[in-house]
């Protein structure tokens, strides 16, 4: 039986986690050069560039950051759902990165260089989205086929240090030689990626932040190697372009118009924050305007209770029309307000010089910008919150990374948010929300060794562990 157990569990992961696997070569035998086997590099790219959409959509992170509550149907908002798989991103994006690298190493044309660093670059996102989503992933051992089937789980500081030299390498890869196919990012524009590339690289070291004594400042230190570089402007900000038809659009409208959905609202957490002492018609923070709609036939702002089943929609807002309703809504990446609350922290934490007030006032008002808001209400608000510690950079960047939902999820597990979060009659036993995301529930099974040394390392496999870079 336990022969079987092992055949099956190679089976399993030779087809769902590692796929990108070596085959015996057989030359030029059977080989039709009209009908090429190997997708072209433009055309990986391309596809590991549509994993985007789903990802910075994605329902349960934006619920984790009380952005959003549910309907009639509470689960998502209560963590009923426990165990997430990551197979699918080996399988898909990240091997199709892979062979993006490959493709243009083994048969290198003028823009080969500019391919492998956006496709490392794309790698080294989605990897660290990983990681903080379930702490050790595998890393080092991963996308090695049947030379490896049963990859470690490395640690987060494996995994972190070894994306940042990865992302450094890309950056300095980039030249002048040709753009890459398949750029339905950027289009092809190097700088562009230049500034991706900084910009999670400034991120990921200040997500390190707690860690940056043990580390011997190698967060601080890859923090101010990157800042320079990164995005510091609404017009520079970061976001996957959307298209008018029904296969390339927005993921909001599909699930509001396309499948007639109202499962997600405005939740009572940040819509009562952002009324602060304004009124639910005046609220104080004037992005509210732009980020929901009132109740139909007035000018009430009501958000949802979080974590329990709303019934009645109509009493509540939704999100703004402008999105749900729109095919093409942008859906951000990284936002130049991002990048300043990063700043204003990075001057509370000693690793930079300036004005904390100064980055912070300028993090809201890009945010201001980003979201339209006209000049003198953001002048206004701006005024009526003023920096005062870090505990005000929390919850503005909170506000600003709305419906960015694993950002804010992160960045809330790390330095906090507003004192109104809410704890739902859940499956948390210790924390207000969830901490990380448990394996698969087939993990076990398919790679037993490795993911029990993980969970000795990490601790319990569930949603209340925190994770080595929140401690």
């Amino acid at each position: 039986m336990k022969k079987i157990t092992q055949k099956l569990s190679l089976l399993a992961v030779t087809m769902l986690l590692i796929v990108s696997c070596e085959t015996v070569d057989f030359g030029n035998i059977n080989t039709d050069p009209n009908n090429p086997s190997t997708a072209s590099s433009s055309g990986l790219l391309a596809n590991a560039l549509k994993s985007l959409p789903g990802h910075l959509t994605q329902t349960t992170s934006i619920l984790y950051a009380q952005y959003t509550a549910n309907g009639q149907y509470p689960d998502e908002s209560k963590y009923v759902d426990l165990n997430w798989s990551y197979y699918g991103w080996y399988s898909g994006a990240l091997k199709d990165l892979q062979a993006v690298v490959a493709t243009n190493t083994d048969a290198p044309i003028p823009s080969s260089n500019n391919a492998i660093a956006a496709a490392t670059l794309l790698r080294a996102y989605y990897l660290h989205n990983m990681t903080d989503r379930w702490g050790r992933i595998p890393y080092t051992e991963a996308l090695l086929g049947l030379d490896d089937t049963f990859p470690a789980l490395d640690s987060q500081e494996t995994v972190y240090r070894g994306l940042i030299g990865e992302i450094d390498t890309a950056l300095g890869m980039i030249d002048n030689k040709g753009n890459p196919g398949g750029d339905i990012l950027f289009e092809g524009d190097m700088n562009r990626w230049k500034q991706f590339g900084n910009t999670l690289k400034a991120i990921m070291a200040l997500r390190m932040s707690k860690r940056n004594t043990e580390m011997s400042d190698f967060p601080k230190t890859a923090f101010n190697q990157a800042i320079g570089g990164a995005i510091k402007s609404a017009s520079d900000n970061i976001s996957y372009t959307f298209l008018a038809d029904d296969n390339n659009d927005n993921p909001w409208q599909d699930r509001f118009v396309d499948d007639g959905r109202t499962d997600w609202l405005m939740s009572d957490v940040i819509v009562d924050y952002m009324i602060g002492s304004g009124s639910d018609t005046d609220p104080q923070d004037p992005r509210l305007h732009k980020y929901a709609d009132p109740l139909v036939g007035t000018d009430r702002y009501v958000g949802a209770d979080y974590g329990v089943g709303n019934d009645l929609v109509a009493n509540y807002s939704l999100i703004t029309t402008d999105i749900i309703y729109s095919q093409t809504a942008p859906a951000y990446l990284f936002t130049a307000a991002q990048i300043q609350f990063s700043m204003a922290e990075a001057v509370e934490l000693g690793w930079m010089t300036g004005s904390a007030a100064a980055f912070y006032n300028a993090g809201i008002q890009e945010s201001m910008t980003q979201w339209g808001v006209d000049a003198a209400d953001a002048t206004t608000f701006i005024a009526s919150a003023p920096y005062v510690d870090m505990q005000s950079i929390a919850e503005q960047k909170w506000v600003a990374l709305f419906l960015q939902g694993y950002e804010a999820w992160a960045e809330w597990r790390r330095i906090g948010g507003p004192a109104t979060i809410v704890k739902p009659a859940t499956q948390l036993q210790g924390t207000d929300i969830p901490q990380r995301q448990a394996y698969s529930s087939s993990t076990p099974n398919i790679n037993e060794e490795n993911y029990n040394a993980a969970i000795a390392a990490q601790g319990p496999d569930d949603l209340d562990t925190v994770l080595w870079i929140f401690k």
